[in-house]
């Protein structure tokens, strides 16, 4: 295992496989990445950068977009990731639309989880949000992908004032069944305008929380988030912004979709481009040196 200069093991990696998507939703940071490119990592590629990865201790990979379920070789990407010696745990994050066409090939492919974005339960705010889309299609992939064992099944909720923070409660008692967790997520500052007019701080929901739940454990290995139990529903709260705690204890790496390592998510100026290289032939010494390049540029972006 390695570490960064802050002694941050590096454990997991977050790997955009496309920076195209069917939706259009309204807070939508785009995984750090402005400005657009046309160049996708082919599933060799995908997996040859996994391989090295993992060969210097990364153990997780989650494969998130834009979109990843418009590429239509996203099972050979997923089954190329599990196959890959080391790596324990594939997840992938998704806006659910195709979810119920995909669950079960992504399933026997090796896909262990599965995040799923939904951050309402009403179909005029859900189209109001996404810009169009259709929460009943959502729906149907959340249920699939109960059936077929995707587990555990992490539904994101990006909470925002006046639009959805109402619903928490509501959100809570639908989804209070095994192998389902409830993450409610703080607004990421992409847009200053947009988050200071939406952003809704989580910290008494959180308190309210606490106070009903009959059990919570902290993930240490996970930015020291809490997961409360209560009533048969399973939350979490995430908090990314100006948190110490949450930049500390990163161990995540991630991958643009254009092929470039990206030391922390809030920043643009430190990128390191592997796939330029790799198509020009370099070799996995190489490779592995860039990857140690982007480990050393890591830094935790909010700081005491």
């Amino acid at each position: 295992m390695i570490s960064d200069s802050f002694g941050r093991p590096l454990t997991s990696m977050r790997i955009s496989i496309t920076q195209r998507c069917n939706l259009n939703c309204i807070y939508c940071h785009r995984e750090g990445v402005f400005g657009e490119s046309s160049r996708e990592m082919t599933p060799q590629e995908i997996s040859r950068i996994v391989r090295i990865a993992s060969g210097l201790g990364v153990k997780k990979v989650k494969i998130t977009g834009g979109e990843p379920l418009i590429r239509g070789d996203v099972c050979d990407i997923v089954e190329g990731i599990a196959g890959v010696e080391g790596i324990s745990d594939v997840s992938m994050t998704t806006n659910g639309v195709f979810l119920q066409e995909y669950a079960e090939r992504l399933k026997e492919a090796g896909l262990n989880r599965v995040n799923i974005s939904l951050d309402t339960l009403r179909p005029d705010v859900f189209s109001m949000i996404t810009r169009g889309g259709k929460l009943e299609k959502v729906i149907a992939g959340i249920d699939e992908a109960v059936r077929v064992g995707l587990d555990p099944i992490k539904l994101n909720m990006v909470v925002m004032k006046g639009i959805n923070d109402d619903e928490i409660q509501e959100m809570i008692k639908t989804y209070s069944r095994n192998g389902v967790v409830l993450q409610l997520i703080e607004l990421v500052d992409s847009d200053k305008e947009f988050f200071h007019k939406y952003y809704f701080d989580l910290d008494r929901i959180e308190e309210e929380i606490a106070d009903k739940a009959r059990n919570v454990r902290v993930r240490k290995h996970m930015q020291g988030r809490k997961k409360y139990t209560l009533n048969g529903a399973q939350v979490e709260v995430i908090k990314p912004m100006h948190n110490t705690e949450f930049c500390a204890h990163c161990t995540r790496l991630r991958v643009t979709a254009d092929g470039k390592f990206k030391p922390c998510l809030m920043r643009q100026d430190n990128l390191v481009d592997f796939l330029k290289e790799m198509r020009a032939g370099a070799d996995d010494n190489r490779i592995r040196e860039l990857f140690m390049k982007a480990v050393m540029r890591r830094e935790p972006y909010f700081t005491r």
